[in-house]
């Protein structure tokens, strides 16, 4: 048995080996040899495999545990040396975990624009104010005005409704149209109920609306690269419902029902990962000759911004855990960018989360949000991980922004 004292003092030494000699008779070293954890590594190993440390106060961050002796498994112990001191023993044992965070990461232009445009409204009818209920406006927001949870319920606590269909909305109310925009036919049917507009429409997705508008003046078939049940993509594609192909994959490409010289034009939703949009568009040059398209990307640039961030940040770690909702496109496309290159990325919506997850494996975490994901929420999962989870985290942000 090796054993590890700081001091060299001999009476010292004598005493911690005269504890260490009565611990072995006691029930409480009984316990630890039926339980079989290791201090160390909390492997469990058998009986005979688990032997005695003595481990300083402070390297065990002011612990306490019996007469300052721990179980040690023999695998740990043999890594020990009389010589190194204790703080250095844990460190090689167990190298301090890192966290770094990637920058960009969290809210965009258009996401924080459209919350500050629900508050001021909000505010203007008298939810922010000290006055009765019933003389408080209602406002209405047709959809989730972004893909957050978090943020959704932030705002309707402030007294903000939140409707899937112009139906539920009375005649003549406030309604916010989201962030992701709506179909020319929802603006119709909004004014025909006399609904008071409040147009969030990220200026991005209004610029693919705009790109639609202009190729309608064209023969062109308008194929729009995006998730068709999407918002963004339900209302771009309203700009021109009976001209307007949505693929989602190349696969879709394939099955189109269009001759290979007819030409077509090309948008695309804008929270889109490039590796998707690339994919789709090598189908699309290989199935036809004339191809129009904006002179460039509709992915919006703090989309590709975040994008290229994850991608960094997955070379430096071991897993990179994304913040997001699930029915988040851009979230989603921040995990699969992290994924590309044979890494972990988990996708934590709620805290809840954190506890479905093992952390153990993992030295070295990246963090980064989506777009629509609010900064409060990183610093909460941050701090969990530091405290619920013990970890010794090291903030170390990762900047790859290549510029707008």
């Amino acid at each position: 048995m090796t054993w590890f004292d700081i001091q060299k003092d001999d009476a010292h030494v004598k005493r911690e080996r005269a504890k260490a000699r009565d611990l072995r008779q006691s029930a409480w070293w009984q316990q630890q040899c039926q339980a079989g954890v290791c201090h160390y590594c909390k492997q469990t190993v058998g009986a005979d495999a688990l032997t005695m440390d003595h481990v300083v106060p402070v390297a065990r961050g002011g612990g306490s545990t019996k007469g300052n002796i721990v179980p040690c498994c023999n695998d740990c112990n043999s890594k020990k040396s009389l010589k190194t001191p204790a703080e250095q023993i844990l460190d090689q044992l167990f190298p301090k975990k890192t966290l770094r965070i990637a920058d960009p990461h969290g809210f965009c232009s258009g996401v924080a624009r459209a919350i500050r445009m629900a508050e001021s409204a909000l505010t203007a009818c008298g939810h922010s104010c000290p006055r009765p209920a019933q003389q408080s406006e209602h406002i209405y927001c047709l959809n989730e005005i972004v893909h957050n949870q978090h943020v959704v319920a932030q705002l309707t606590a402030q007294g903000m409704k939140f409707v899937r269909r112009l139906e539920d909305i009375p005649e003549g109310a406030r309604i916010l149209f989201s962030a992701h925009g709506v179909s020319p036919a929802v603006r119709v049917a909004a004014a025909r109920r006399g609904l008071r507009v409040i147009d969030a429409t990220c200026p991005f997705v209004e610029k693919v609306h705009a790109e639609v508008r202009r190729f309608v003046a064209t023969e062109a078939t308008i194929i729009c690269i995006g998730h068709r049940n999407h918002e963004e993509v339900i209302g771009v594609a309203g700009e021109a419902p009976d001209r307007t192909i949505v693929v989602e994959n190349a696969q879709e490409v394939e099955a189109l029902d269009i001759p290979p010289e007819h030409p077509i034009a090309v948008v695309t939703q804008t929270t889109l990962g490039a590796t998707q949009v690339d994919a789709v568009m090598d189908a699309l040059r290989k199935r036809f000759t004339t191809i129009a398209s904006p002179p460039h990307s509709d992915i919006c640039y703090a989309t590709r911004d975040r994008q290229n961030a994850v991608r960094e940040l997955a070379k430096r770690c071991d897993c990179v855990i994304v913040l997001g909702s699930a029915n988040s496109s851009n979230s989603q496309r921040l995990a699969e960018t992290a994924r590309e290159g044979g890494g972990t990325a988990i996708l934590i919506s709620e805290m809840t989360d954190l506890d479905r997850h093992d952390w153990a494996p993992f030295r070295t975490l990246g963090i980064t949000s989506g777009a629509s994901t609010p900064e409060a929420f990183l610093d909460e999962v941050v701090e969990a991980l530091v405290t619920r989870f013990h970890f010794s985290l090291f903030i170390e942000p990762v900047h790859t922004v290549e510029g707008t």
